[in-house]
């Protein structure tokens, strides 16, 4: 069939059926799956390029939901996609396919949604990971270099090896694939200086070029002829449902309307939602590729030169990978400030030199940073606020959530009313339901 190109003419129509807000992994994949149910008359809106956001600032207008009354606001230049350009600008195939839930211990996720709901994380986790690893062996142009399958390492340091060894026994009695190594075991994939002593590996976990992965679904969808990509369009500044309930109406900062049947909002922390205000808050990630040349002890006979590490905590991620230690942490820090990039990835090439001494001391590197949201939990907002509301959510935290948004995202036909949930469906929705946070929460209907 012949490719849909974006026209003032398809634009102008009175109504899509779906409008998808945001280009990036869940976004694409989202539109993806809705073509794949046969879902005609979609658009997706991606103020940037598919998987990479914006890569220039740009002022907010005063009036825009998302400043209040902060002049001074500007929108974050990168999605949580981010990655870096590839050779001797940075490694592409850096984003984390999990399937941990985003806390420090199972322990205390299991004090918000019980033991149930862990087993239900890691089985919708571990699903999400499958999907996404499909779809990207299926559409992308080179997989073998796009796609990391060698597992990953969590690790700890002498004070956490008792809390590390509960961890692996919690996912033992839950039957995630994984096994536990001793200090000997870690000191041979990591060198005695990087003070290591315990860890758990991840077999099934992976690593993705996230923006070709973004990319090449969108394409799929669009040459299907049911989506239509506006890419680099003006900013959205509002969605909301009219005031006869029947269609949703989205705002972009130039003053355009676009109206649809229904939208799903899948825009990471580039776009606050202001339903969302206290419960969904933008935060930056930061990411550091120290240069490699020396083989060194990481990555030698134990572990896989691409295998990604990462503490209790995931205070800090890493690997060996196309001549790089690419490293990624300093997260959390507000993403309504200056991102303060030399800073936070300054600090990630000194933690990199002291863990790894062989490597050279002050190179240069490439560095970057993008722009993800946060909820107090931890976990995505998935589905709608209420049933007669024409608006899912699709957000949260992409470095976590990769997996479970992947899953989330394979839900977009059953969400949107094109099909019915299966009872394992059902759990994951209602784990994820934006519900739980919602002011504005009504119990579905069976």
């Amino acid at each position: 069939m012949a490719k849909k190109e974006t026209t003032t003419a398809n634009l102008m129509q009175d109504r899509y059926d779906v409008v998808v807000i945001g280009g990036g992994t869940t976004g694409a994949a989202a539109a993806y799956h809705l073509s794949k149910a046969g879902v005609n008359n979609m658009l997706c809106l991606e103020m940037g390029r598919p998987g990479e956001g914006r890569t220039q600032p740009e002022h907010v207008r005063q009036d825009s939901p998302l400043t209040a009354e902060d002049e001074s606001f500007y929108v974050p230049n990168f999605s949580g996609s981010r990655v870096f350009e590839g050779g001797s600008k940075g490694p592409r195939t850096i984003k984390m396919i999990v399937t941990l839930p985003p806390y420090e211990m199972l322990d205390g996720f299991a004090d918000l949604f019980g033991w149930d709901g862990v087993k239900t994380y890691l089985d919708l986790a571990e699903s999400g990971l499958k999907q996404q690893l499909d779809l990207a062996n299926q559409y992308l142009p080179d997989p073998k270099q796009q796609i990391k399958q060698d597992g990953s390492l969590m690790v700890c340091e002498p004070d956490r090896a008792d809390r590390l060894k509960q961890e692996y026994e919690f996912l033992q009695k839950l039957e995630c694939p994984c096994e536990w190594w001793e200090e000997e075991h870690v000191v041979d994939a990591h060198g005695s200086a990087a003070g290591y002593v315990a860890g758990i590996w991840f077999p099934q976990h992976a690593r993705i070029d996230s923006v070709t992965y973004a990319k090449v679904l969108l394409d799929a969808a669009v040459q299907s002829g049911s989506l239509t990509l506006k890419q680099e369009c003006s900013p959205v500044v509002d969605v909301k449902d009219s005031e006869a309930g029947d269609h949703v109406v989205i705002q972009l900062a130039d003053g355009e309307l676009i109206q649809a049947s229904q939208a799903i909002i899948a825009t990471g922390g580039m776009y606050m939602d202001k339903y969302l205000a206290g419960i969904l808050t933008p935060r930056y990630s930061y990411l550091a590729a120290l240069p490699h040349r020396d083989p060194g002890p990481m990555g030698g006979m134990q572990a896989p030169n691409s295998a990604n590490f990462f503490t209790l905590g995931f205070s800090h991620d890493w690997c060996v990978t196309d001549n790089f230690v690419r490293i990624s942490g300093e997260d959390h820090y507000s993403g309504l400030k200056s991102p303060r990039a030399k800073q936070r990835c300054g600090r990630l090439a000194q933690w990199g030199w002291e863990k790894y001494p062989y490597l050279e001391f002050g190179a240069d590197y490439p560095a970057t940073y993008g722009i993800y949201s946060e909820t107090p939990d931890f976990m995505p907002l998935v589905g709608k606020t209420t049933q007669n509301s024409g608006i899912c959510y699709m957000v949260g935290c992409n470095a976590w959530g990769q997996a479970s948004l992947s899953a989330a995202a394979s839900l977009a036909p059953a969400l949107l009313g094109y099909r019915d949930l299966s009872e394992a469906e059902k759990q994951t929705a209602d784990l994820l339901s934006i519900r739980r946070f919602s002011a504005r929460s009504t119990t579905p209907s069976s």
